[in-house]
Formats: structure tokens, sequence, C-alpha cells
């Protein structure tokens, strides 16, 4: 991947590709989707994808396998935006991506523990957010979903899903 010498303003195409991303790869981990937008907001985000934290989850509880799970694939789920992106762009655009970076990313990152060993952790699951954006059925599905958001500008979970995978979540 090739990264922009200099930071620019994502088109409205890739903000699509980016929340696409985020959609596309959380319901492949089984995150519940509430809705996607591509609609710029008074902090500076350009789109949204927001994601229903199940009652089970318990933060001080992460240590435990699904617990752990769930955070890896929020994390992983949130790279996907980025990967997404990127891939659309041709080239890395960090400070597009900031808050997904900073915000989320970091502060869920931070569930799973500090040092080395936590930045191996972010190493392995950009790689793997990367490597699921990059699947065929993965990208079509962006792309289609992408399309979409481009068009509608907004849709409620249950429909972005059955917009980018069909209605039996393929």
């Amino acid at each position: 991947m090739i990264t922009s010498p200099r930071c620019r303003r994502p088109s409205p195409e890739e903000v699509a590709y980016h929340e696409a991303g985020h959609v596309v790869v959380g319901s492949r981990l089984g995150l519940d989707l509430v809705e996607v937008d591509v609609e710029a907001d008074s902090d500076g985000g350009n789109g949204h994808s927001i994601f229903r934290t199940p009652d089970w989850f318990d933060p001080g509880k992460v240590a435990d396998g699904r617990e752990r799970e769930f955070v890896e694939n929020v994390i992983t789920t949130f790279l996907a935006g980025t990967a997404a992106e990127a891939r659309r762009a041709g080239f890395e655009n960090p400070e597009s991506s900031g808050f997904d970076e900073d915000a989320i990313v970091r502060g869920w990152a931070a569930y799973l523990g500090a040092g080395p060993e936590a930045d191996t952790g972010l190493t392995r699951l950009r790689t793997q957010a990367a490597g699921l954006v990059g699947e065929p059925a993965n990208w079509e599905a962006i792309g289609r979903l992408a399309g979409i958001l481009l068009d509608r500008r907004r849709l409620e979970g249950p429909e972005a899903i059955a917009a980018a995978l069909g209605p039996h979540r393929s």
C-alpha cells in the first residue's frame, strides 16, 4: 500500500467504501449493526457505523474467551473501514481515518492490555481486517453497499446488511 505524502479530505466514494468496510466485516464477524451513514457531522466525521454492544459484554472480563473475541472483532471491524478506504483510494490516508484509529481502536485496544503484546495484537488485527476486506465476496459486498450509501446516505442495520450481503447474510 502506498501512503499519501499529504493527507486530504476523502472523496464521498472513499467515505462510502470506508463505512461499507465496517459494515461488511462487522457483519461477517457477528456484530449487530444499528445503522450506517455517510453524513458529515460537526466533529469532523464523514460517516458513521454504529454497532450494538451485546448485553452480556462485561469489560472487566476481557481475559475471558467470549469477551476477548468480541473486543478483537470490534477492533478488526473498525480497522476494516480504513483498509477498505485505502484499497479504493489506492493509498492510505491516516488523517481521514484518525477517529477510528485513535478513539475507537485504541479505546477498545485498552481492554487487551498494554505494551508490546498489545501492539503485536493490533498489527495482527490490522492484517486480519485487510485480509477480510480483500476477500473477493467481501470486496464485492463492500462495493455494492458503498454505491447504495452514496445514493441513500443513511441505512438502518438490517437494510444495510441485506443490501450488502443479501437477505440470508451469505
